[in-house]
């Protein structure tokens, strides 16, 4: 997901960080406006937070020799608009260059574009194009959260293949369809996975907080007579708890698999493979800098771990505030 700190020239590093600055800006702007005029949304955008938190620290094998991460985007955009996430990504990848040797400061300026713009901005853009023809919200979701993952990695295999010399077109695609394979080609099995785990989070949403899912689809005037049906209090609370049981054990699989591949086997990851790769293309490459703390592997891995133990901590904390506010306007209406 990440381009490694000293992997960019200064000129691309200035570049994409020039380019970023706008979407920041108005991302601000935004998140102050949401803090306003909809008060009560402040707990979507924590909930936005927490997804990206957990699911970027986690380096998942993808099953072809290889590791990656999910990015957590793409619920952040169907919750709180890509301007926002814009900035929730940017926290992110500061906090994880800053204090965990990923990514870093020469590159946070691409790796934001790539991750909190790109990524995001296609997938909203999708998005809003599947609800405009009133497609089915597991579809919705399904397809946004894919959509946001595969782009930032489509991004990232470009932003490394323009930092190399290249003569002609043929070469700049063999340069990119290079990167192609060590970015995004290993996203596929894992982006499915955070896909489905989306689904079931949304369904659980659907029914313990409807309000928050309604502009994607779950609106009950938009169900079939089944659904409705299926939608009285008993049923909604039996499905509801199927959908977060789902949601947690899809969810206690992925962190297994994580932290379970990265302190007993030997996969590399993505993001190490392609700072290598420039290395590879460009005899003599030197890197720029290199990462304010150095830690080892096995630092690395625990400083993931407590950021994925940050992010669930913030994940049950919201979806506490949720519960109590949903028994305080149900003691309002009694």
């Amino acid at each position: 997901m990440h381009i490694m700190e000293g992997f960019l020239p200064i000129e691309w590093a200035v570049f994409w960080t020039v380019v970023c600055i706008p979407f920041l800006i108005l991302g601000i702007r935004a998140m102050r406006k949401l803090f306003v005029e909809q008060p009560d949304k402040k707990l979507s955008l924590a909930l936005s937070g927490a997804f990206i938190v957990i699911l970027s620290s986690l380096k998942i094998p993808s099953g072809i020799g290889s590791s990656s991460h999910p990015t957590g985007t793409g619920m952040s955009v169907m919750l709180s608009g890509p301007w926002i996430t814009a900035v929730i990504c940017t926290i992110v990848l500061l906090f994880q260059g800053t204090f965990m040797a990923h990514g870093g400061f020469t590159t946070l300026g691409a790796n934001v574009f790539s991750m909190g713009i790109a990524g995001p901005f296609v997938a909203y853009i999708v998005f809003k194009a599947l609800r405009a023809r009133n497609a089915n919200p597991t579809v919705t979701v399904f397809v946004t959260v894919f959509i946001a993952d595969i782009v930032t990695y489509l991004v990232t295999a470009l932003q490394l293949t323009l930092v190399v010399p290249y003569a002609g077109v043929p070469a700049f695609i063999d340069t990119y369809a290079t990167f192609f394979g060590i970015f995004a080609v290993t996203q596929i099995p894992i982006v499915f996975a955070e896909g489905i785990l989306m689904v079931f989070f949304f369904q659980y949403l659907a029914d313990v907080r409807p309000e928050l899912v309604r502009g994607i689809g779950y609106d009950p005037s938009v169900r079939n007579i089944k659904s409705i049906l299926r939608d009285k209090e008993k049923g909604k609370a039996d499905r509801s708890l199927i959908m977060l049981i789902c949601f947690a054990v899809t969810g206690a699989v992925m962190i297994l698999l994580a932290y379970i591949t990265t302190f007993f086997y030997d996969v590399g990851g993505a993001d190490d493979a392609g700072a290598g790769m420039i290395g590879d293309l460009i005899p003599g490459y030197e890197q720029l800098t290199d990462n304010f703390i150095q830690l080892g592997e096995f630092g690395i891995s625990i400083l993931f771990i407590i950021q994925t133990a940050v992010g669930i901590a913030l994940l049950a904390y919201t979806l506490h505030l949720y519960k109590r506010k949903k028994e305080h306007e149900h003691d309002e209406q009694q």
